[in-house]
């Protein structure tokens, strides 16, 4: 258009400056007019402006900025308008702004707003040289629809005499003017990117595409093929020298599109706001759709970017007294704010879209409470997903309610991820910004020891609920470029087209403590769990999960119960791989998955605090259905002798106000005699089982106010233990019971000791004691080491004549250690601080015995007899008498065996009350077989004289003691001198 005539328009009170275009127009003879130039063709004036906006730096963090400051001037715009047919326009300044009786020419695309989109309205495009073109914001081309026409504020005739000219657009409807229009983003100019501004390249390339285009493709499930654009409201929007005056919005619906469909373009700018005063911006502000990753819940990021006084400060007061603030410089700052648009995401509509079907997610829905929060502003980075942080930068926490699979609430905070629309089909890049993790915690869930779900419970309320500490998440994406075979794929094709996310949450591992084991051992310790792979794979139900493990210990749990929490009669020790919904911990789930009971993981389990109770089981070991059945077991089935429940269960049940922890086992027991130990023959203790059952019971109960009561119960009935050939001992029924502020019963009944070999003696005495004894004894004694109970009955005393058998007691003590130490049954005729005593007229003795076995067998034997005589004399001014006893002490203890023999002579005399003499002669010999071969045998004699006259008394004692070594009896050179000791003797003489 270099042919067409040019008018310049200058006028500096009001900063007017405007360049005309004249197409064929041309000016009159007489230089009064604009005419035109050839009347069939069409007249047109095109005004040209200066730029009208000016790019500036905007800062993340304004703080210290100083000038310059990086700019960028927008090119020029200009307003083409048709001059109506034949008229001509007076050559005078106002009749060259009259732009209200003026046509503006505008782009095809340049339509009213509703315009329904059609394959004939071309794409966006720049418009040509004879449209109207408006470049604002920087690189921006606007246009204002049909309906918009142009009026001039002219300031010549303003009442300020200094007012800004400036042409304002407004539109005319059919009630009368109104002060806003419609405009459309025809075109995006290209270009780099020299520094960050209001509007990134991506920002201005929707904002075309979403108000201008009509040809933008939807789903078939959007109810209409095309979306119908929507163009940007002028709220004002001023053209002047310096600048355009604007205020800008928009909002935009564009339907959400699974990034599995790449014919449809993902944009995600939800609304647009733009103010600007001279060209120069105040605020810009966007909206951009996103989701947050790993959850799914729908968000937006609002970035705010504003006109601020950079180091505002005190310059004075006003007259008022109030103070005048002033500033270094106004710069763009940016503010970013997360905003929640889904609080909750159900996941059960989900579960076909899960690699494992939801199983992997325990957590059936999430609702995020935080529903806005400002984040640290970050450098531009066009459309990638980022952590999101706090404005001091510190990780951003979101405050969340869970709902387990039974449905109760779970309450924590956590770290996301945004993730925007036009990002969520990008999943190698998703993955790489979720490892390259901002915060090494930051997929990391604190729980706090809540109670989680984790499996269904069936019947069995609280059987799969775990007191979780913290959980570590993860994301489940489709198969990708980056990685086409992921370990936990999430399928696409079971998504529902409202889930658009191409990423799922799941568990990857927890922290959490067994509340079934925490019961019953009295302890609170986490162990790293992961969800069992035959739980996710197979659910927990059906013939694939038989053993219905729902979780696996990463690192074996060591379990092992006191004899306290083992019914007394047993102390469980096995390790925990697993947890079953039926049975509790599980030392072998694969063995379970075929029915096979593998307790080798009880090889440290005793009973009776020695004997191995893997031992008394027999080898091949069956799955009994009660152990894994749903309904409780029945005190009339543990009473039968014949019924059976192994493996071992450990459950938890939840009701209404009542959490039971319950450890239930009755394993079946050998038919035949066990010998023991069992590389000994023949075996020093014998245990025949047949008819033979055991029972290990321990139940606690916890309310909800609080209180917590526990039972435990161990029963053996039916066994008997025979040790070599002195002793046997059968048991009717032993049972044990403790519970919760109640005092400890122990109660043996029908038990049965006979002695054999060179001890059958004692049965005639042994056979007075009632079989019943143990059953209520009269002496209970509870500590920590174990619990012992007893009973003692004493025999009337026997004179006849000049014999005399006085001080007789039977008694018997059973103990049931808590320890490792084995438990016992002690029988004792007398005591050795109270034996029995015999006289003869002039003679007298006495004398005790006891035995005791344990299950490692005899422990301990003594007896001791003791006889002689006493003679005493009185003949009114001296008196005196002599005595003489001699005796026999036999003890064994394990394998240490003593025997002594002893004399003791004594007399006395005494004279007027005045002068007393006495004298003992005390002479023993002791044989000493200690444990190994060693021996010896040593001899002790004494003689004591003691004299007294009146307050004078002298005692006076001479002793002896010699002992002989027997054979292996004395330490060897190697035992008295140790290596390092011996070396260092030698090296002092070389």
């Amino acid at each position: 258009m270099s042919g067409n005539t040019r008018l310049s328009i200058l006028r500096p009170h009001d900063l007017l400056i405007l360049d005309f275009e004249l197409v064929n127009l041309e000016i009159s003879a007489d230089g009064a007019a604009l005419v035109p130039q050839d009347a069939a063709a069409g007249a047109f004036v095109v005004v040209h402006f200066p730029p009208q906006a000016l790019a500036e730096t905007v800062w993340a963090n304004a703080v210290g900025v100083n000038p310059p400051i990086r700019t960028a001037m927008t090119g020029p715009t200009r307003l083409v308008f048709r001059i109506p047919d034949g008229a001509t326009v007076p050559l005078t300044t106002d009749h060259l702004l009259a732009w209200e009786h003026w046509k503006p020419v505008l782009a095809p695309i340049a339509l009213p707003r509703g315009t329904a989109p059609d394959a004939a309205i071309p794409p966006p495009a720049l418009p040509v040289a004879m449209e109207t073109a408006i470049e604002f914001p920087w690189r921006l081309v606007l246009s204002p629809d049909v309906m918009g026409r142009w009026r001039t504020d002219n300031g010549a005739n303003a009442a300020q005499l200094h007012q800004l000219w400036c042409a304002v657009l407004y539109t005319v409807d059919g009630d009368g003017v109104v002060e806003s229009a419609d405009v459309r983003a025809l075109a995006a100019l290209a270009g780099p990117e020299p520094f960050d501004t209001s509007l990134d390249a991506s920002r201005r390339r929707q904002i075309v595409q979403l108000s201008s285009n009509f040809q933008l493709p939807l789903p078939s499930s959007a109810g209409a093929p095309f979306f119908t654009p929507v163009p940007l409201r002028a709220k004002r929007l001023e053209l002047t020298t310096l600048g355009a005056n604007a205020e800008l919005e928009a909002g935009w619906d564009f339907p959400l599109i699974p990034p599995d469909q790449p014919e449809f373009m993902p944009w995600d700018l939800r609304s647009y706001q733009h103010t600007t005063a001279l060209g120069r911006d105040h605020l810009v502000r966007t909206v951009a759709v996103g989701y947050l990753c790993g959850t799914g819940h729908r968000a937006v990021i609002i970035e705010t970017i504003e006109r601020l006084p950079t180091n505002p400060r005190v310059v004075g007061h006003s007259p008022s007294g109030g103070g005048l603030f002033g500033a270094t410089g106004y710069l763009l700052g940016t503010t970013l704010e997360v905003v929640l648009l889904q609080p909750v995401v159900d996941y059960g509509p989900l579960a076909a879209s899960f690699a494992h079907g939801g199983r992997e997610m325990p957590l059936r829905s999430i609702r995020i409470t935080t529903t806005s929060a400002r984040i640290a502003p970050r450098e531009h980075v066009e459309e990638e997903p980022f952590w999101l942080r706090d404005p001091d930068g510190q990780k951003l926490m979101f405050h969340a309610v869970g709902t387990d699979i039974a449905k109760s609430f779970v309450d924590f905070s956590l770290p996301l991820m945004f993730v925007p629309y036009g990002q969520i089909g990008e999943h190698r890049r998703i993955r790489e910004v979720f490892d390259n993790l901002t915060f090494t915690d930051a997929s990391t869930i604190d729980l706090a020891g809540q109670a989680v779900t984790y499996a269904p419970p069936g019947d069995k309320a609280g059987s799969t609920v775990l007191k979780t500490g913290s959980v570590r998440y993860d994301i489940e994406q489709p198969p990708h470029e980056a990685d086409p075979q992921p370990a936990h794929a999430m399928k696409v094709a079971g998504a529902p087209p409202s889930y658009v996310p191409r990423f799922l949450p799941r568990v990857a591992s927890l922290m959490a403590s067994v509340p079934a084991v925490d019961d019953l051992l009295g302890t609170c310790q986490q162990q790293e769990l992961v969800l069992a792979s035959v739980y996710l794979e197979h659910d927990i139900d059906g013939d694939d999960n038989r053993a219905q493990t729902f979780v696996s210990f990463v690192q074996d749990l060591p379990l092992a119960l006191s004899s306290q929490r083992g019914g007394g009669l047993v102390s469980p020790t096995s390790v925990a791989k697993a947890l079953s919904r039926s049975l509790g911990p599980v030392s072998a789930p694969k063995e379970l998955q075929d029915r096979k009971v593998d307790l080798s993981a009880f090889a440290k389990t005793r009973l009776l605090g020695t004997i191995p109770l893997l031992d008394l089981l027999p080898g091949d070991l069956p799955f009994d259905d009660a152990a894994a059945a749903d309904t409780p077991v029945s005190q009339q089935q543990l009473d039968d002798p014949d019924f059976t429940l192994n493996p071992p269960r450990l459950t938890t049940r939840r009701q209404a106000d009542l959490v039971e922890t319950r450890f239930l086992w009755k394993p079946p027991l050998r038919k035949q005699p066990v010998g023991l130990p069992p590389s000994l023959t023949p075996p020093f203790l014998t245990i025949d089982l047949r008819g033979a059952d055991l029972l290990l019971d321990a139940t606690t109960r916890s309310a909800r106010g609080g209180e917590t009561s526990s039972a435990v119960t161990g029963r053996l009935r039916n066994a008997t233990m025979q040790f070599v050939d002195a002793l046997a001992v059968t048991i009717g029924s032993l049972c044990f019971h403790a519970e919760s502020g109640k005092k400890m019963d122990v109660r043996a009944a029908d038990v049965r000791i006979v002695f054999e070999g060179p001890l059958a003696f004692v049965n005639s005495l042994q056979s007075i004691l009632p079989a019943d004894g143990f059953d209520d004894p009269p002496s209970v004694t509870v500590d920590a080491q174990g619990v012992v109970a007893g009973y003692t009955l004493g025999v009337p005393s026997i004179g006849v004549g000049v014999f005399s058998l006085q001080n007789i007691a039977l008694s018997a003590a059973l103990s049931i250690p808590f320890t490792d130490r084995p438990a016992g049954v002690r029988f004792a005729i007398c005591e050795r601080h109270k034996p029995l005593l015999i006289s003869v007229s002039l003679f007298g003795g006495g004398g005790f015995f006891a035995v005791g076995v344990s299950a490692l067998g005899l422990e301990q034997v003594e007896a001791a007899l003791e006889f002689g005589g006493n003679i005493s004399l009185n003949l009114g001014i001296a008196s005196g008498g002599v005595t003489v006893m001699a005796g026999i002490y036999f003890g064994m203890k394990g394998s240490s065996v003593e025997l002594t023999g002893y004399l003791r002579c004594g007399g006395y005399l005494e004279v007027l009350g005045l002068i007393s003499i006495s004298l003992e002669f005390y002479l023993a010999f002791t044989y000493h077989q200690k444990a190994g071969n060693g021996s010896e045998v040593w001899g002790q004699a004494s003689l004591t004289v003691c004299v007294k006259i009146a307050f004078i008394s002298k005692s006076v004692t001479l002793s002896v003691e010699r002992r002989f070594a027997g054979s292996g009896g004395d330490p060897s050179f190697a035992q008295s001198v140790s290596p390092s000791a011996w070396a260092g003797y030698l090296q002092s003489f070389a």
